[in-house]
């Protein structure tokens, strides 16, 4: 019997509930929507989430769509489908969570005792994500397109564990031709992801366009999402059937470079396109005033390195990054490799 909360759903069964995580003192409750599936025969849980940051929408279609194909009568093992996993950033179109100003993806394990989020974090992350051995992540750049597999950098590529062996299977088993990590400390110490491996979970995140790029990729972006379900559902043999992908070879980047806005509002306009090796000093975008047309700030890059799908092209404010270039680390061939992982 596979339970979250007050849902549970036996062998073959599908069902759907709200996990009650907290409540604000206005009596506001974001709880969370939950589709678990019980397979017809035993083996390893797959949780697939969207929305854990609120306009990030295409993954929650995704989802929506995955949820009315899988018969959970034809799966080896469990799959938990959350669609949002921040019902107050989705409701109001944002990022975060305005009840307390928390990225709830940054707060795991949570705190029982803390604020709505902490709380929310906490029940979710003792719900849901330790019963999966699986967990992938759907994002989508809010103003700009991302396509590409992350995931979090190896400890030491030569010694990995047992989590990291499992997860270099799972990155080229998704099917995209790109996935990206970047250097540890890149953006300082990450309490969740440690805490999410230190449960035993293997976890990814999946990329997509959803900001500009969603009317017009929008179709093809929830095709290649559900794809990538399904082949992680082959690759962890909840399922049998043929890999679908991009093509044969998927190219791992070292995200090395971060380019950051100044401190300077404006346009950004992106001078190099995606795929485009860039070399250390040229001008990768400038920001340029949105009503005279004057240059505001040059962004030079940083190292030699290419284009990852990354960047914004609208009037952008405040500290963010505007671009993230890679070298390549290694070129995995699915022609050869083994993609099957053992739980």
């Amino acid at each position: 019997m596979l339970r979250v909360g007050g849902v549970q759903a036996g062998p073959g069964e599908h069902a759907f509930g709200y996990l009650e995580v907290a409540a604000s003192r206005s009596g506001l409750r974001p709880d969370i929507p939950v589709h678990i599936f019980g397979g017809a025969e035993p083996g390893p849980t797959l949780l697939v989430q969207g929305a854990i940051h609120g306009r990030e929408i295409v993954g929650t279609v995704a989802i929506l769509n995955f949820v009315q194909r899988i018969d959970p009568q034809k799966i080896r093992g469990n799959v938990i489908a959350v669609p949002v996993v921040n019902r107050v950033g989705f409701e109001l179109g944002e990022r975060g969570s305005r009840i307390d100003g928390k990225d709830i993806s940054h707060l795991f394990p949570g705190n029982p005792r803390g604020s709505v989020s902490d709380q929310a974090a906490y029940a979710y992350f003792e719900e849901v994500i330790r019963q999966a051995d699986v967990m992938i992540d759907l994002h989508a750049a809010a103003k700009g397109y991302e396509r590409y597999v992350l995931f979090t950098a190896e400890a030491d590529p030569d010694n990995l564990t047992k989590i990291e062996r499992k997860r270099r299977k799972l990155v080229v088993a998704f099917g995209l031709d790109q996935a990206a990590f970047f250097p540890p400390g890149t953006f300082g110490p990450s309490q969740a992801d440690e805490a999410i491996e230190d449960a035993g979970v293997v976890q990814f995140a999946a990329e997509f366009g959803g900001g500009t790029g969603w009317f017009k990729n929008g179709e093809d972006n929830v095709h290649d999402i559900e794809r990538g379900i399904w082949n992680t559902m082959r690759a962890m043999r909840m399922i049998g059937g043929e890999f679908e992908a991009d093509g044969p070879l998927c190219m791992v980047y070292n995200a090395c470079v971060v380019l950051w806005k100044p401190p300077v509002d404006g346009l950004f306009l992106r001078k190099k396109g995606f795929g485009e090796l860039v070399r250390e000093g040229e001008v990768y975008g400038t920001l340029e005033d949105p009503y005279t047309g004057e240059e505001l700030a040059q962004l030079l890059n940083t190292k030699e390195a290419v284009v990852i799908p990354s960047g914004q092209n609208w009037p952008t404010v405040g500290a963010t990054s505007v671009g993230i270039l890679g070298i390549v680390d290694r070129v995995e061939d699915r022609r050869t490799a083994d993609l099957y992982v053992a739980f």
